[in-house]
């Protein structure tokens, strides 16, 4: 007898065999078993996964002689014939070669005849996407009225090709990928009946480069006994199928985490020079660290394949590497990849990538950065905030009982509508009291709204109106807070505190006094280094988000 592959050796020849599709399994028995049979069906889904397969279970159920609960029975003669391929009752066609009017003519045509010996014809089409237009419409009529007698089965890769008009008249069912548990376990399984000896490492290797079909799981596997006997290892499935080992991609990982350029770059000339494409190589780094990311994040999920001891090694390197560092670092792989592919020098942009990677700084999470951003110190104790005494107590409670003596106003010199100038004055401290009240409670409410505010001063308070003042260097923050909900938070804030109907207004102040020049230099000079201390900073956030420098303000004076 002529070898046969696994594929076809080990095809499921009832429901019951096919596995990861149990949703469709289910739907399908139960309405062979309460015969409420569709038209028409069309399967769509990858490559490999039972399309075809469950096509031919329906023929063998639909025509059993003794059917069980939906289930074909295996035995009989038109269930051996289905499974010979002999059966003249079912039809498979290949569409890409059968795709045109005349095929779709020919069939129609044959439609009309009772089957010959079941009590359907059955026809199965496969990849029926490659139907051309007219073809597809010339199947309408006989695919929303057929005979009694005839079924049709459509199986595609591609759904999204096939005419919304055709899709309508039939039942539609997408196979999924197979989980990598479920390839291996039918690995495992064949291996027994055939004798061959095969390790789990091994196993999951041939899962892992499958992508959920388990017909390529199969191929693999016969090209491994024809390569290496009964006896098969994971090193033989990486050596067979040119995968890069895992035990390298740990190494080239754990250089770039020790910030050891020369050794990253010298692990992946090994690599290239033992035949491995460095795309592939680039393509598997990223599934490490995506691997890494996923169980430092929630745990191992159903794709993976790893045995207990790989797992606890990911484990360890989770602990050494935060989530913002791994998203950039696939934010980098994955740029160099769309590189690589778009030049014929394949090697360079990821030798590139691997010696910035590890040459980069600590990559700091976005709450630390926000946090060193509030923490950076403006000193701006120095400018004196442009204040009018209040017409009356800046305390709430003064103006609130009645009697109170307005306060005697200061004299202002004439001044622009933007800029108020003024000396500072004694009523200074009470206003100061309630500012740090209302930033805590605008702290709480807004974050990014204290954070503009941290820079401002409080100028004038009353019962009507609270004058919040921005120095000349900080016109975008006062222009941020002015716009409305921003506005309403800070609102909101002060009429609580105040318990007063205070209205917000906003100016923009200048340096006064004797000393004013040398107090505007020495204030520059301290925001200068407070920019510069940010700068390391401020460049690991723009890696992050894919920011670019638009004005450099240390080199500003």
């Amino acid at each position: 007898m002529a070898y046969q592959i696994f594929a076809r050796k080990y095809r499921p020849q009832v429901f019951d065999d096919v596995i990861g599709q149990d949703v469709i399994v289910r739907t399908l028995k139960n309405s062979i078993k309460e015969d409420r049979i569709a038209n028409a069906y069309i399967f769509t889904g990858p490559r490999g996964v039972g399309k075809t397969t469950v096509a031919r279970l329906i023929a063998k159920a639909l025509n059993c002689e003794k059917p069980q609960k939906g289930e074909p029975c295996d035995k009989c003669d038109s269930c051996r014939e289905i499974t010979s391929g002999n059966n003249i009752d079912v039809l498979e066609i290949d569409g890409a070669s059968n795709n045109g009017v005349d095929e779709v003519r020919v069939l129609r045509e044959n439609v009309k005849f009772s089957p010959s010996k079941g009590k359907f014809k059955i026809y199965i089409i496969d990849e029926v996407h490659m139907l051309s237009a007219g073809a597809f419409n010339a199947l309408l009529k006989t695919l929303e009225e057929p005979p009694v007698h005839v079924k049709f089965i459509f199986a595609t890769t591609e759904a999204h090709k096939v005419l919304p008009t055709i899709m309508s008249r039939c039942q539609r069912f997408d196979f999924r990928r197979i989980p990598p548990a479920g390839i291996i376990k039918r690995i495992m399984d064949i291996a027994k009946k055939e004798s061959i000896e095969i390790d789990d490492k091994a196993a999951m290797a041939i899962a892992r480069s499958s992508d959920g079909s388990l017909r390529d799981a199969l191929v693999v596997l016969d090209q491994m006994i024809a390569f290496s006997g009964k006896k098969i290892s994971s090193d033989d499935v990486t050596e067979l199928l040119g995968m890069v080992k895992k035990e390298n991609i740990s190494r080239l990982a754990d250089a770039l985490a020790e910030r050891d350029p020369a050794s990253a770059v010298r692990i992946l000339d090994g690599m290239i020079s033992g035949g491995k494409d460095p795309i592939f190589i680039a393509g598997n780094l990223i599934e490490h660290y995506r691997d890494i990311m996923i169980i430092k994040t929630s745990g191992p999920t159903s794709d993976m394949t790893f045995t207990g001891e790989e797992i606890e090694d990911i484990k360890k390197k989770c602990g050494n590497i935060s989530v913002e560092e791994i998203l950039y670092i696939l934010q980098n792989l994955t740029h160099c990849v769309t590189l690589m592919k778009g030049t014929m020098l394949t090697r360079a942009p990821l030798e590139i990538a691997l010696i910035r990677l590890a040459r980069r700084a600590d990559v700091l999470a976005l709450d630390e950065i926000l946090d060193r951003l509030e923490k950076i110190d403006i000193r701006t104790d120095s400018v004196r905030a442009v204040y009018h005494e209040p017409a009356e107590d800046v305390s709430v409670n003064a103006y609130i009982e009645e009697g109170s003596k307005p306060a005697e106003e200061d004299k202002l010199e004439k001044v622009d509508d933007e800029i108020v100038r003024n000396e500072e004055p004694s009523g200074f401290q009470p206003i100061q009291a309630y500012w740090k009240l209302i930033l805590s409670h605008i702290k709480e409410k807004k974050m990014s709204v204290f954070t503009f505010l941290s820079v401002a001063k409080p100028v004038e308070l009353n019962k009507e109106k609270m004058v919040i003042g921005f120095s000349s260097d900080h016109v975008f923050n006062k222009e941020a807070m002015e716009i409305g909900d921003n506005k309403v938070t800070i609102e909101e804030a002060v009429r609580k505190v105040t318990s007063a109907p205070t209205r917000v207004e906003f100016s923009i102040l200048e340096f006064l006094g004797e000393n004013s020049k040398q107090e505007k230099e020495e204030i520059v000079k301290r925001r200068a280094d407070d920019r510069k201390s940010m700068k390391p900073v401020i460049e690991k956030a723009m890696d992050v988000f894919g920011g670019h420098v638009v004005r450099d303000l240390t080199e500003e004076k």
